[in-house]
């Protein structure tokens, strides 16, 4: 008789199947990932899209297929990553609005959903391609259509089907130039035919069997590609509202970047575009209904992991750790951003929100902001992706006793197999952070293995101390790491109280007395500590406040010389609790086993 219906719990299994397949392959899908933009991530955004509807939906399967199918669809909207992420999740959408309320579908109907689903793949996109997944997509849904004349057996019908959709695949070189000089297929129409193997795989046979990987050159590393330095960012958000103005928001942000994809239903929209203005964005699409899922991924760092030599351990900090631009890229350090609010207005530290921007609307909203880690997801997506380009990560952040980014990035890196992730408490912020990332990036680049870099990690954890003075407590009565009772004390005393990050927090480790010469006040507290034989850098934070900054370095200088001085500003991820007109000075005693 074969298979001549399937309701959601069929759905369910068999997209499960699909879904291990891409998850298989992801490293293969990076590896040919060569458009729109050859950042070698195609492969790590299918598997974090699908992986995420197998999350979410795990513990609700519906045996009512369009119940199913709009879970599916919900949850694909919310995880969609990138470029191939977002056709994906638009298409599921369309799929399942082809069910019209169904409770079991037909091979026929079956068909006529893939149909739907095509024609909402292509509305998602301002400017459809062919020889990519929309084509195979097409192709597929359109072989669907035909058999299901004569076909009712779900299991032949998917088998033929699958067998257009690979003749398809195989014609994407022919159908865009990029490919064919690349000697390579288009990567997200590969993951769209390992996921229907996978699909039909269950079917056949009711198990999953791993695919094997095939060998293939990296086209980044041959040379065959040109890379697209465009554009800066691949920027994403979600856009909820009743209804959702789909074609209004793309008409918005058309003139402001390409690789537009607008996935979504009546109430939800997922926005993807290549862009150099990722906060313009944002302030567009808050104008059409909340915004949330804010992210903004550097692709210019993401092409230089795929074409440049690097090391194979890779160094990665929250946006906690204050380094400027020209530190972070030249140490090659990557970053995870930490996010913030104003009421209802969401932002992505050092982003969709610089610390001008920061420091302008901390002093015209009267509405305090607050602080949230990185998500689970947020680090996972980093580490799936960086796992294509190096042997294992070292990530450092923001101490466990003040923030849970510590604990996102312990559930993303257990998640992530067959790429080993160290997760280290800094016991230290700000600068004193960015230092002990600068000696962690140093180590790296001396050759140090895997178990010596962490070493050395935690020797320059024990070896850096960051002092801090605050123009006033407010902002940390505010974000309550300090009482109202002890700030009015301080207050009356005229206490200026120098704060420090270790294993208990954030503490006071000194005092200085009166309201004026804070930063020289500073200096001579540090000062007093000192080592007298040991070598040492220093870090120089400020908040607001390059005058004080210049003054500690016009110190320092003379003493150790400026290549050991790094001097940067505090970021949203701090400022929020130190507020303006603070200075930092972190102490990094050099002598550890780096070059022993």
């Amino acid at each position: 008789m074969g298979i001549q219906y399937v309701d959601g719990v069929r759905l369910y299994r068999s997209l499960t199947a699909g879904i291990q397949r891409v998850i298989a392959r992801q490293d293969y899908l990076n590896k040919i990932n060569v458009f729109p933009v050859p950042d070698n991530d195609t492969g790590t955004n299918m598997a974090f899209t699908l992986s995420m509807i197998e999350d979410s939906v795990s513990d609700n399967v519906h045996s009512h297929i369009y119940h199913m199918s709009t879970s599916i669809a919900d949850a694909a909207l919310d995880s969609a990553r990138g470029n191939s992420g977002a056709i994906l999740a638009q298409f599921l959408v369309g799929f399942s609005e082809g069910m019209q309320d169904l409770k079991k579908i037909t091979p026929k109907e079956f068909a006529k959903a893939a149909q739907e689903a095509k024609t909402s793949s292509y509305e998602a996109l301002l400017k459809p391609q062919e020889g990519t997944i929309l084509t195979v997509i097409s192709d597929w849904a359109d072989a669907l259509l035909h058999l299901s004349d004569h076909i009712h057996d779900f299991s032949t019908l998917m088998a033929k089907a699958l067998e257009r959709a690979k003749i398809s695949l195989e014609e994407t070189p022919q159908k865009l130039a990029v490919l064919a000089k690349a000697g390579v297929v288009d990567a997200g129409a590969q993951g769209f035919v390992d996921l229907l193997e996978g699909i039909q795989e269950f079917i056949d046979k009711g198990v999953l069997t791993r695919a094997n990987i095939e060998k293939v050159t990296d086209p980044s590393v041959s040379g065959k590609v040109e890379f697209n330095d465009t554009y800066q960012f691949c920027t994403e958000c979600l856009v909820i509202n009743d209804p959702v103005d789909r074609i209004g928001i793309k008409e918005a942000i058309m003139d402001f970047g390409e690789s537009i994809v607008i996935a979504g239903t009546k109430t939800k929209a997922k926005i993807h575009i290549h862009t150099d203005d990722p906060k313009k964005i944002m302030e567009i699409c808050g104008q059409f209904g909340t915004v949330s899922g804010e992210k903004a991924d550097d692709m210019f760092r993401q092409q230089a992991d795929a074409r440049q030599q690097h090391k194979e351990i890779v160094i990665i900090v929250d946006s906690g750790c204050d380094l400027s631009d020209d530190l972070i890229e030249k140490h090659n350090i990557h970053m995870v951003p930490v996010r913030l609010s104003f009421g209802e207005e969401h932002y992505v530290d050092k982003v969709t929100m610089s610390s001008d921007d920061f420091w302008q609307e901390l002093a015209a909203n009267p509405i305090h902001p607050k602080t949230s880690q990185p998500t689970p997801g947020d680090f996972r997506r980093q580490y799936q992706f960086l796992a294509s380009h190096y042997e294992s990560a070292i990530s450092i952040h923001l101490p466990a006793k003040l923030s849970g980014t510590m604990q996102s990035a312990l559930s993303a890196a257990k998640s992530v197999k067959d790429f080993p992730t160290k997760v280290i408490d800094s016991f230290s912020g700000s600068i004193g952070a960015g230092l002990i990332a600068i000696r962690a990036s140093e180590a790296v680049e001396a050759g140090k293995t895997f178990d010596e870099v962490i070493h050395i990690v935690n020797e320059a954890i024990k070896n850096t101390t960051i002092y801090i003075s605050l123009d006033s407590l407010d902002n940390v009565v505010k974000g309550g790491r300090v009482s109202p009772g002890k700030k009015k004390i301080a207050d009356f005393l005229h206490i200026n109280p120098i704060l420090t990050f270790n294993e208990n927090g954030v503490e006071n480790i000194g005092v200085t007395i009166g309201k004026r010469n804070k930063v020289e006040k500073l200096i001579k507290f540090v000062e007093k500590r000192l080592p007298e034989d040991i070598p040492y850098r220093v870090g120089i934070s400020h908040a607001l406040n390059k005058e004080g900054a210049k003054m500690i370095f016009d110190y320092f200088e003379p003493k150790i010389g400026n290549d050991n001085i790094s001097i940067t500003e505090i970021g949203p991820a701090l400022g929020v609790h130190s507020g303006p007109g603070g200075a930092v000075i972190a102490i990094q005693y050099l002598e550890d086993s780096l070059h022993g």
